[in-house]
């Protein structure tokens, strides 16, 4: 998606309405697909900054992280970016461009690698695999012994068996 600023000048009250789909195919992560991906929102032109303020909204589709099941998120963050035809500082929020256009692209692939979860789970009462067996335990139970002992109170549990016997 681009911002033709000759047209955004020519726009009336200097604001332009936009609406399109995101290319999300220069995001590789392995196992991890980006669907739906789209922008709505605004670009607006405030003496030399450009103000571009909207929503991007899709779905991410993954493994979950817990039982290895396909995992969907519905992903809506909000974005906000200002831009500039004249150089800025470093350290400034304000992005430069030259050309007379803007490409968001780059600008909304890097708010959703920023925005999106780190894992993922298929639901929120997912119970995972057994560690043991691989049983997915939110289809069925297994009979594996999985308590974990800290091994620092390890010696304290054989003093207390010692004591059963």
């Amino acid at each position: 998606m681009k911002i033709m600023l000759n047209e955004l000048e020519k726009a009336q009250g200097r604001k332009q309405h936009l609406e399109g789909s995101i290319d999300m195919d220069g995001i590789q992560i392995p196992d991890v697909s980006f669907d739906q991906f789209v922008f709505k929102g605004q670009a607006e032109k405030e003496a030399d900054l450009v103000l571009v303020q909207g929503e991007i909204s899709g779905v991410i589709k993954t493994k979950c992280s817990k039982c290895v099941a396909l995992a969907e998120y519905i992903f809506n963050t909000p974005f906000e970016e200002q831009f500039s035809e004249f150089p800025v500082e470093e350290e400034s929020e304000i992005h430069f461009f030259q050309g007379g256009k803007i490409e968001l692209n780059p600008y909304f692939q890097q708010t959703v690698l920023l925005e999106m979860p780190q894992t993922f789970t298929c639901k929120e009462t997912c119970k995972g695999l057994c560690p043991t067996c691989g049983t997915n335990w939110n289809h069925e139970t297994c009979s594996c012994n999985n308590e974990r002992i800290d091994p620092r109170l390890a010696d304290l549990a054989l003093f207390f068996n010692k004591d059963d016997k």
